[in-house]
């Protein structure tokens, strides 16, 4: 039976009026609702060649804790790919690796900053344009104590089984965000090609899509 008219009309306004409720409710945080990017559609990257770009861990505690196939940490596994692979790629950009944040922040105890547990969770459900405290003032802190501009946070990361025990891939997130102003300049998830959850080659595999991406 046909719906009535009165109906049809009736939702043609209500569900305008819900959409941009929630788009002024995400905007007073600077980010709104919308479809992520995939792992085949990243974003067009920003120019990086010539700044000085800091790259932070993980921001994912549940992957990180991950066991791998050697045993060690999934974490600090995609980390030490990361730091390898970005670099290479990105051969125009002075590097500050998380290695040489820890030894800097050592000397600073008094800021307070966990490299690992930065307050990322926005990512996860929005398009983010401009970041507010507590990530940007712990960015802009840690942007003046080694001369950086950007920030490159892997914000998180997920293996995705493939189908009928298939091997999976690892997808990772990752943005690029401006430690003087807080924008966003990039934000994109790649994938892995596919390979056994926890080994070193999945890791690097998706280490090395992120590098693609961002320096095609």
């Amino acid at each position: 039976m046909e719906e009535p008219v009165m109906e049809r009309a009736g939702r043609r306004w209500v569900r305008p009026l819900v959409a941009a409720l929630a788009a002024a409710a995400l905007a007073a945080c600077g980010g709104r609702r919308q479809a992520p990017p995939t792992p085949d559609a990243p974003p067009p990257p920003p120019f990086l060649s010539g700044a000085t770009v800091m790259l932070l861990p993980l921001q994912d505690a549940g992957y990180a804790r991950l066991p791998t196939v050697d045993g060690g940490a999934a974490g600090e596994q995609l980390d030490a790919e990361l730091a390898y692979w970005l670099p290479e790629r990105g051969a125009g950009v002075r590097w500050v690796l998380p290695e040489r944040l820890r030894e800097v922040l050592a000397r600073s105890p008094g800021l307070g900053i966990d490299l690992s547990s930065l307050d990322v969770a926005v990512f996860r459900y929005a398009q983010v344009q401009r970041v507010g405290d507590p990530l940007f003032g712990d960015l802009v802190r840690l942007g003046a104590l080694v001369d950086a501009r950007f920030a490159l946070i892997p914000t998180s990361a997920a293996y995705r089984p493939g189908p009928d025990g298939q091997p999976g891939r690892l997808e990772l997130a990752a943005t690029v965000i401006d430690c003087t102003d807080g924008r966003v300049h990039w934000f994109g998830v790649v994938a892995s090609e596919p390979g056994p959850a926890g080994a070193q080659a999945t890791a690097a595999s998706a280490a090395q899509a992120l590098a693609r991406a961002l320096f095609p």
